[in-house]
């Protein structure tokens, strides 16, 4: 649930971005949110063992870099954000967990096991 929720939340400061024109300083405010997503990504890509998915996102957090960031272009700056976005998105319908099973009660209408 909270990586679905990192994923949105990417992508919209992703979509926001380019209709707002931000400041090179608030720049690193996108990058920081982007990267901690890729983050969040990477690791349910890694537990699903979609190595590919893994890459992907590496590149993405060494793009959106708040550390250390890169200076792109206006027009590679767009592009990078609607590329990463689609990627987001992407994401949302491929790397999907299956629920975890619940622990089933002793208290349970209809227990597997019977009573000894």
């Amino acid at each position: 649930m909270l990586t679905t929720t990192m994923k949105y939340v990417a992508i919209s400061a992703l979509l926001a971005s380019m209709f707002w024109q931000m400041a090179p300083n608030l720049r690193s405010y996108l990058d920081f949110v982007v990267a901690a997503g890729a983050v969040f990504v990477l690791a349910q890509a890694a537990n699903l063992h979609k190595y590919w998915w893994v890459t992907v996102f590496v590149a993405v957090v060494c793009l959106f870099n708040p550390i250390r960031p890169i200076a792109f272009s206006f027009g590679t700056l767009m592009t990078l954000q609607i590329m990463t976005a689609a990627v987001f998105a992407v994401s949302l319908q491929m790397l999907k967990t299956s629920p975890r099973l619940t622990i089933a009660s002793i208290t349970a209408a209809n227990p597997e096991t019977e009573s000894l």
